[in-house]
């Protein structure tokens, strides 16, 4: 069984944790063809099994749709997994596919874009176009959440059958020992990109009325320099794997008003340190953590606030929630996740 993977996004946020995850537990005595970009290609190191091939295309490209199909039919692949929805309509062999959420159908972009109105419509229309397809010629589809799963089923008219829901996990890639905290007084963490559905602007609100600091960790310049000033906000940008862990467990909480996700890993990797997690009141979010997260209405900052500050004053309920919250991140497993997938790849090769 000879399975390639589409790795060109290995360093992205959310889509790169999911790949590097496949990387680390997929078992080493199978054959797999792994695609990469320059970066990768140089600095990833590959078990005997396994091989990696160059390929320098970007996603959402034309080269993509016209160059990249050939360079993975050249592999002579039994079957193919595309981590993220963007894939080569032309390629004709047999794939698997994973559509982490619908956000895109929901929350237009354009007036954030850096492309012309035009060019815009005709990208949203290609993104359709895509999803369609993919939805009708995969072997399977893999989604994060039984929420995602339903919005499949219902946008796009995907066979219950087809679609398997495989949760990710909230375990950091690297923990170590407790440091020193990397931001001076009590402060708010929200970690993740700033595109306009996680609705940071919200949170900004919030601290606001707080006066309450608020550090925003993630790499995104693009979003991030069109967020609302404020004397209250940090853009902290990237922060390594291994400096990560401190910035949850000194922060007072990490909070997200996001208005969709497909599952959401900050919260559960959060509480697996300790951190207790102030989210949005939306379906998947109950689905996934439960009652081990506190939920305000995301559509009100001075809700958000109002949560945030009667959460962190009552030192029991915080005490509760950590406990709950070590628990609820148990739940979920990188591992655990892989094995599940490696089967579908069984079944559908």
């Amino acid at each position: 069984m000879r399975i390639g993977i589409d790795g060109r996004l290995w360093n992205e946020t959310g889509v790169g944790r999911y790949i590097r995850a496949l990387f680390k537990y997929l078992p080493k005595d199978q054959e797999f063809v792994w695609f990469f970009g320059k970066k990768e290609f140089k600095s990833v190191e590959m078990p005997p099994k396994w091989k990696k091939v160059l390929v320098d295309i970007h996603w959402h490209t034309l080269r993509e749709q016209l160059v990249l199909p050939w360079i993975f039919a050249r592999e002579n692949l039994d079957l193919l997994h595309f981590p993220y929805f963007s894939f080569p309509i032309l390629y004709p062999g047999r794939f698997v596919i994973t559509i982490h959420d619908l956000i895109f159908d929901h929350y237009k972009t354009g007036k954030w874009s850096t492309l012309p109105g035009w060019l815009y419509d005709i990208k949203k229309l290609g993104y359709h176009l895509v999803n369609w397809i993919s939805v009708f010629r995969a072997e399977k589809i893999f989604t994060l959440s039984n929420d995602a799963k339903n919005e499949l089923i219902s946008h796009y008219q995907a066979s219950p059958n087809k679609v398997a829901v495989i949760y990710e996990s909230g375990k950091l890639e690297a923990v170590g020992s407790v440091g020193k905290s990397p931001m001076p007084g009590p402060y708010l963490l929200y970690v993740g990109n700033a595109h306009p559905h996680k609705n940071i602007g919200a949170l900004i609100k919030a601290a606001e009325i707080l006066k309450m600091k608020l550090a925003i960790v993630g790499y995104d310049q693009f979003f991030q320099s069109r967020l609302p000033k404020s004397p209250y906000v940090t853009v902290v940008g990237e922060v390594p794997n291994n400096k990560i862990a401190d910035w949850y467990r000194h922060a007072a909480a990490l909070v997200t008003a996001s208005k969709m996700e497909g599952f959401g890993i900050p919260p559960l990797e959060a509480m697996s340190v300790g951190c207790p997690a102030i989210v949005s009141d939306i379906p998947v979010f109950h689905e996934v953590y439960g009652d081990a997260a506190i939920y305000f209405n995301q559509n009100d900052p001075h809700d958000i606030a109002r949560v945030i500050k009667e959460t962190l004053v009552d030192k029991k309920l915080i005490s509760t929630q950590t406990k709950k919250g070590y628990a609820q991140a148990a739940k979920y497993s990188w591992e655990r996740c892989v094995k599940q997938t490696f089967g579908v790849y069984e079944a559908a090769a």
